[in-house]
């Protein structure tokens, strides 16, 4: 049932997407767990776009318009974001829910391998499912640092980490959210320039974020580690980046505060299949600080040959799968 909250969130999504990407049709896809939304625009190879945590699918609606121009895109709200189902991760082994949850959705889609281009949690989720299933991925790019390069969160964070307290503040922090505040969030820990951010993306953040009070405090309450100040341990990935045979594009911001490109670095240099790419002046979320350059180099990179793309064109095209259903975002 349709509430006051989803229609807010629709009513902005549907503003932000007439303005760069007016085209856009707008899906629900049913997982094993439940039902979400997929943006979709273009036509081409596909590309699976993957979100970062407290986010939503429409983010990328700055560059989708330009990525479009050569992909059939499709990006996707994670459970409990956006215009997904409501989702309690508390209790839920986070690695394992998103390996689930990304197979369901390239089955859902159709997609027998599918290039992904994820961000900040988004990555550390996908990273997890290409080595679960190398075979599905046929190339990665992260764009910002991967959730968990470092057990540390930014300062900013530490407060919603804490028990008791840190609950009832995130409660009160989402429920009561603002454009001046999504502003300086943004600017916080997201963008170097936040006096650029368009209003209508601000727009859509403040309404994600009230819609999803409840499954934003249990993703909180499922990555910290209270007792540490950190992020827990098992969503550290560590060792395993060395096991990723996909080739794997790193858009490292010099901004980024979720983790120095120097961390970057050094992963780079534990695998062959791994490259950085930096991107000078530009935050976490690097696209809207800088969209050329973010747009320009995946495009560079997608244009590579890719060692399944025999598989990839299979999928070219393809009509959404039974258990999703469409509409236009008009």
């Amino acid at each position: 049932m349709e509430t006051e909250l989803d229609r807010e969130l629709g009513k902005a999504q549907a503003a932000l997407l007439a303005r760069y990407a007016p085209e856009t049709q707008i899906r629900r896809v049913r997982w094993s767990q439940g039902e979400t939304q997929a943006l979709e625009l273009g036509t081409g190879a596909p590309l699976l776009y993957v979100h970062g945590g407290l986010s939503t699918a429409a983010d990328i609606a700055p560059i989708l318009g330009a990525l479009a121009t050569g992909h059939r895109v499709l990006a996707v709200d994670r459970p409990g974001h956006g215009l997904a189902d409501p989702f309690d991760y508390r209790g839920i082994d986070l690695l394992d829910h998103g390996r689930t949850f990304l197979r369901d959705i390239v089955d859902a889609l159709e997609l027998p391998t599918v290039d992904v281009v994820a961000n900040s949690m988004g990555a550390l989720l996908s990273v997890a499912f290409a080595l679960d299933a190398p075979g599905r991925v046929s190339r990665l790019a992260l764009v910002g640092a991967p959730f968990g390069i470092s057990r540390r969160p930014p300062l900013a964070m530490l407060p919603l980490g804490l028990p008791f307290i840190g609950r009832r503040l995130g409660r009160h922090v989402f429920s009561t959210a603002t454009r001046d505040g999504s502003r300086k969030f943004w600017g916080q820990l997201l963008v170097k320039h936040p006096e650029r951010l368009d209003d209508l993306l601000l727009d859509v953040d403040v309404a994600n974020t009230r819609r999803n009070v409840e499954s934003w405090l249990s993703l909180i309450a499922c990555i910290a580690d209270w007792r540490m100040l950190r992020y827990r341990r098992e969503l550290i990935l560590g060792e395993r980046w060395r096991a990723l045979e996909m080739r794997t594009l790193l858009l490292w911001p010099e901004h980024d505060a979720w983790g120095s490109p120097e961390k970057g670095d050094a992963l780079v240099a534990t695998n062959p299949n791994l490259r950085l790419v930096r991107v000078p002046g530009a935050g976490h979320n690097a696209w809207i600080d800088d969209p050329e350059t973010v747009v320009a180099e995946l495009e560079r990179f997608l244009a590579t040959a890719a060692s399944r793309s025999a598989v990839s064109r299979r999928s070219i095209g393809a009509p959404l799968a039974t258990g999703v259903r469409g509409r236009s975002a008009d």
